[in-house]
């Protein structure tokens, strides 16, 4: 019976020490209900219940991010790719890579056949 104790105290401080931070770093403009200041002390003075009033009532709402579309089984993300777009010259001045650049393949060539 004394460890059923001992895990509500747990669970209640675990639960005080997170709605209190997740407050504290909440922004301001986002909180619901009551303003920042009057949640914190809400959270502080009410131990049990002002943690549980700030998960449900205070906390801001998650925005619902849209899930990006799953490819269909008839077409995979490689048919989109147009071969071209991979052959167009660059606007870049300076090569992107080492295999682009030719300066570095002659002397790569050097290094590997110095007899020619």
């Amino acid at each position: 019976m004394v460890w059923l104790a001992g895990l509500i105290t747990l669970l209640t401080i675990v639960l005080w020490v997170y709605a209190f931070f997740d407050a504290l770093t909440c922004p301001a403009a986002e909180v619901r209900n009551l303003p920042k200041i009057l949640w914190l002390a809400v959270i502080v003075l009410f131990t049990p219940v002002g943690p549980l009033l700030w998960l449900f009532l205070g906390r801001p709402r998650e925005t619902a991010v849209p899930e990006p579309e799953a490819p269909t089984a008839q077409t995979s993300s490689l048919d989109r790719l147009d071969p071209a777009d991979f052959q167009q010259e660059s606007d870049r001045d300076t090569p992107l890579g080492p295999d682009d650049d030719p300066e570095f393949l002659r002397k790569l060539n050097r290094r590997i056949n110095p007899e020619d």
